[in-house]
């Protein structure tokens, strides 16, 4: 199983230009904060728009706490031995974006729960992701894991392109989900 994250991982880096943060490893509280400790800094040191590292920043923020609350679902080991708390994250910029792709373990069911969601926001246009946002933020309509799915429209709003994504199924209990979001420069 860890041998599927380590190929992934390896295609990954490299792949969308020039590489300026990568982390793969176990995630924990501290490992979070100092992951958004150096995607801010790798920002400050490689573009001089405020608005648009604020706009990456949010977007990784939103994806990095996503991966932290959706992978808690997750067994620790598995027959394995393979922890799959294990997860990925990288930002790099191409010519004409910026990309953060992040990958983690998640149960079955959160996978059809994204997949489903991330689905409905890809087929939305732009005011109508504005529209959902300030529905579900009116409504309180929150989920189980606290969001109803805010972070996942923000990073649509806030990217302003589709979610790409991917599963690989695992096991009969666990997924590994792929997320790359593009920020146009």
């Amino acid at each position: 199983m860890h041998s599927e994250v380590n190929s992934l991982y390896d295609k990954m880096r490299g792949a969308n230009g020039k590489e300026l943060f990568a982390f793969k490893g176990i995630m924990n509280d501290d490992i979070l904060g100092e992951i958004l400790s150096r995607v801010e800094d790798s920002l400050s040191e490689h573009e001089s728009l405020m608005k648009l590292q604020r706009r990456i920043n949010v977007i990784a923020v939103e994806i990095l706490q996503n991966i932290f609350h959706h992978f808690e679902g997750v067994d620790t080991m598995k027959a394995s031995d393979s922890p799959t708390n294990i997860v990925m994250f990288l930002l790099s910029k191409g010519a004409d974006a910026y990309y953060i792709v992040a990958g983690n373990y998640v149960p079955i069911e959160t996978a059809n729960f994204l997949k489903e969601r991330i689905d409905s926001i890809n087929e939305l246009s732009v005011d109508e992701l504005k529209m959902r946002y300030r529905k579900v933020l009116s409504n309180g309509d929150f989920s189980e894991q606290g969001g109803a799915g805010l972070g996942i429209i923000d990073i649509a709003r806030k990217s302003g392109q589709k979610l790409d994504y991917e599963f690989t199924d695992t096991n009969e209990q666990s997924s590994f989900f792929t997320i790359k979001v593009s920020v146009p420069i």
